[in-house]
């Protein structure tokens, strides 16, 4: 079976010569369907650089991403852009909302973005998994941090992408409403069979997953599905 998304001699060298820092060495890892993955180390590991290659946010300097066998870094940044807004849905530490915009807004941008018309229906059934349906006409400033981090969430859904990539996503919460969204995630991923690939810091949201791959100094130094023989 095709993984729903594979990396091939996947690296990444910030500037050059004496002055070059090799955030990522060549990796090859397969992420299949309906998973979660976390992938954790060190600040300056290469964990967050992983996640940007993954999501087509930055350029590998050697090697590529496949999603569904499709290629994200051969082609022009204008088609890079549309097909990581279709396919693939981000969920970060900052919640990156619209302060102009009301809730409901922030969650349809991504749409509005590619002028998509909006499915009602799953809209009311993501708002309601994510308990939003009364604040959709608040602006962010009068959300607390949680229900911002459910928005960014329900932003990150609104265009039914098959992969979730999420990087510290309860960094700014507290433990309560860090649990609460940890399992909002969980909820997403088993009801809409998407991938979930998570950053963190934390070995007890890590000991969650299916899969915990470890980086250090850019390189790969543990893999479970490895020890695991799924790979």
């Amino acid at each position: 079976m095709m993984p729903i998304v594979e990396t091939r001699g996947l690296s990444k060298t910030y500037g050059s010569g004496e002055n070059a820092v090799r955030a990522l060495l060549p990796c090859d890892i397969r992420f299949e369907r309906g998973s979660f993955t976390a992938v954790v180390g060190r600040s300056g590991s290469g964990k967050s650089t992983l996640m940007h290659l993954l999501g087509g946010l930055d350029r590998p300097t050697e090697g590529d991403v496949f999603i569904e066998g499709h290629s994200l870094h051969s082609g022009s940044d204008k088609a890079r852009t549309v097909f990581r807004r279709r396919r693939i849905g981000f969920v970060f530490q900052s919640y990156n909302l619209m302060p102009e915009l009301t809730a409901r807004q922030n969650i349809l941008l991504p749409l509005s973005l590619d002028r998509r018309p909006v499915d009602e229906a799953y809209f009311k059934e993501v708002t309601e998994l994510l308990g939003l349906e009364n604040r959709l006409s608040h602006y962010a400033l009068e959300l607390s941090g949680g229900q911002q981090q459910r928005v960014a969430i329900a932003r990150a859904l609104i265009t039914k992408p098959a992969i979730i990539l999420a990087d510290e996503p309860t960094g700014n919460l507290d433990g309560k409403s860090g649990a609460e969204v940890l399992e909002l995630l969980h909820a997403s991923r088993r009801l809409f069979d998407q991938t979930l690939i998570m950053v963190t810091h934390d070995r007890t949201i890590a000991e969650g997953a299916d899969r915990i791959i470890t980086l250090e100094d850019g390189a790969i130094v543990q893999d479970t599905a490895e020890r695991e023989g799924e790979k």
